[in-house]
């Protein structure tokens, strides 16, 4: 029974030596820290306005005017743009949205890398074989 289990468990040893080894070159084939801080910075950056304030630039008077001409161009023009901006708002929130979820899922499918590397320790460990022998145990990932 004993070299039963054994054989066993150097079969699942083995498959699991050979999805450790897919799943981190799946995994880190680049850095999921530039990722995080790239999604950060497109969850900050979506929203675009179409009002931006208007300066009052140059001479008090000319700039003034420049000001106002200003105003009322884009009150003019403003049944025009806004519907190009709120469709491109929704582009870029339907984009973040979407680079969220593959951002999670990367994250889920690092977690599962460290506790299959775990597992793998342990299988190791209770089949009295070192460390050594198999890829080193990566860090715990951060959240």
């Amino acid at each position: 029974m004993s070299q039963e289990t054994t054989i066993d468990l150097a079969k699942e040893l083995a498959q699991l030596r050979q999805a450790v080894k897919e799943r981190r070159e799946k995994l880190h084939g680049s850095e999921l820290s530039e990722l995080r801080a790239l999604v950060r910075q497109v969850n900050e950056r979506w929203n675009v306005s179409a009002h931006l304030p208007i300066t009052w630039g140059g001479p008090p008077l000319i700039g003034r005017g420049l000001a106002y001409a200003k105003r009322v161009t884009r009150l003019l023009l403003r049944w025009y743009i806004n519907p190009i901006i709120e469709q491109q708002n929704n582009f870029n929130a339907a984009s973040t949205r979407a680079l969220l979820q593959v951002n999670a899922y990367l994250e889920q499918l690092t977690r599962e890398d460290y506790a299959l590397d775990q597992r793998l320790a342990a299988l190791e460990a209770r089949l009295g074989q070192p460390e050594g022998t198999s890829a080193a145990a990566p860090e715990a990932p951060a959240d």
